[in-house]
């Protein structure tokens, strides 16, 4: 492990731009493009971009109207105790349907 990290990269893109000419072709464009030199934004450039999306983004309507909470009705506590009791009565019954069901398909067999 005498070798650098930095050498065995550049082996490893030497040895893939021989046995590819698709991979040297973008490995030449990817430099070509390193090489380029950028161009560098002015302060005010940016500022006139800020300008300008504020300016877009106060042209635009409102799209959400905002409008109070609805307000909650009152529970009543004795008919959600009544619900909640079905409700439990309802899913034993189906349960015991299915359990006399599955008795029934056991005991054909």
């Amino acid at each position: 492990m005498s070798e650098s990290y930095a050498e065995q990269a550049q082996r490893a893109r030497e040895l893939l731009a021989r046995s590819s000419p698709v991979a040297a072709r973008a490995m030449r464009a990817r430099e070509q493009e390193a090489a380029r030199p950028r161009r560098v934004a002015d302060k005010w450039r940016w500022t006139s971009i800020d300008r300008q999306a504020g300016e877009a983004i106060e042209a635009q309507a409102r799209l959400v109207e905002v409008s109070p909470p609805a307000v909650e009705p009152e529970v009543d506590m004795e008919e959600e105790r009544r619900r909640v009791s079905l409700a439990l009565a309802r899913m034993r019954a189906r349960a015991e349907r299915a359990a006399r069901q599955n008795d029934k398909s056991e005991s054909t067999t």
